[in-house]
């Protein structure tokens, strides 16, 4: 079986190079990635605790679903694909933003989705070698969280998740 691939970008989304994905874990290069996070009940939304071992970030708080778009992949179709692999759903999506990081640890363009209807965390499965289990908060209760202990979270999802809330909230999304 072949190796997936990755496109290495430029900061305005163009693909400059393909690259293995193992060469990320070596070299961090600029790529793209789909995040989702689900909306729960109650007006919540789905997160999820990082497996333990997960490179990198392990054992924080992020986004329920996620990966990285391989290379020939639309966004919306990485987002569908992490959807399935990750949480055993094919939800309904909707893209609220996107967000350049641009750090030692981690490099990428996120484009980050929200789910159309709202879930129970019973009808996500976690792939326990990416993820330990799924919880629903509250917008106010993951500001407050990030506020208090930023570092239960992983660094790229505090990058995302304030601009993704401020979205929401401009959209008058925040009856989820």
């Amino acid at each position: 079986m072949q190796e997936e691939q990755i496109e290495e970008i430029d900061w305005q989304g163009n693909t400059i190079a393909v690259h293995p994905r193992s060469k990320l874990k070596k070299t961090m290069f600029p790529h793209k990635a789909a995040l989702v996070i689900p909306k729960g009940n109650n007006n919540k939304l789905i997160l999820c605790k990082r497996a333990k071992d997960m490179h990198p970030f392990p054992g924080t708080w992020c986004c329920a679903i996620g990966g990285k778009v391989a290379h020939g992949e639309t966004i919306e179709e990485a987002a569908k694909r992490e959807s399935l692999e990750e949480s055993n759903t094919s939800p309904k999506l909707e893209k609220i933003i996107d967000v350049k990081y641009n750090e030692d640890d981690y490099k990428a363009i996120f484009s980050v989705f929200t789910t159309k209807e709202s879930f129970d965390t019973s009808h996500f499965t976690p792939d326990p070698r990416e993820i330990q289990y799924f919880q629903e908060f509250s917008v106010e209760e993951i500001e407050t969280m990030i506020t208090q202990n930023p570092k239960l979270f992983a660094p790229t999802f505090t990058a995302i998740v304030i601009p993704f809330i401020q979205e929401i909230k401009s959209k008058n999304l925040t009856k989820l």
